[in-house]
């Protein structure tokens, strides 16, 4: 191995520390107390350090952002079944809080303007496109949704996101069930009223 191979791979290992303190440091203390010197303190770095990984605030959000949306998009993919991928927000909420909130809790995570880039405005609908495309296995349930694509897409984010804003919804598995097939089944029985009244 090289000298240029071996450096590059200790910049890579820390910058991944830096981003586990992050995330360690988001869970910690929230979004609104976030800071690049509480991320340096935790990874026992100095500021320039982690400026020397991340050259602002912003550039460490993003990355993390980017970071979340690469394991919201794993977990829909390794999703086996619609169930299993409309409990996907749910699941993500309970064991990364800190990306959840990051991505999809917009209005709670904080004013600055670190928070209200244009790159994490793109990585957060990203993260809305993902809970979205679970169209696909939708379809092959053979439940009804909107024929408009991104009206589509809507809807189904409101189904599982249901999961993870209403109480009784997280915290019990069959009355969740109970809802997405409940919303996913009226637009079908709708149709099959119009039919009949014909």
């Amino acid at each position: 191995m090289g000298i240029d191979e071996r450096r590059a791979r200790e910049k890579e290992a820390r910058r991944r520390e830096i981003l586990e303190a992050a995330w360690a440091v988001a869970g910690d203390v929230g979004w609104a107390q976030f800071s690049v010197e509480r991320v340096a303190a935790k990874a026992e770095l100095g500021r320039a350090t982690v400026y020397g990984y991340f050259e602002s605030l912003d550039a460490l959000v993003e990355a993390m952002a980017e970071e979340a949306v690469e394991q919201l998009s794993d977990r829909v993919g390794a999703a086996e079944g619609l169930a299993e991928a409309l409990d996907v927000p749910l699941r993500f909420s309970q064991h990364h809080p800190a990306a959840f909130a990051l991505l999809l809790q917009v209005g709670s995570v904080d004013a600055r303007p670190a928070f209200a880039t244009a790159r994490l405005a793109e990585m957060r609908r990203e993260a809305r496109q993902i809970i979205g495309a679970l169209h696909r296995l939708v379809t092959r349930s053979r439940a009804a949704l909107p024929a408009d694509a991104e009206e589509a897409r809507a809807f189904l984010t409101g189904v599982a996101m249901a999961g993870v804003a209403v109480p009784e919804l997280r915290s019990s598995t069959p009355l969740r069930r109970r809802w997405q097939d409940f919303c996913l089944s009226v637009d079908a029985a709708a149709k099959d009223d119009k039919k009949d009244e014909r």
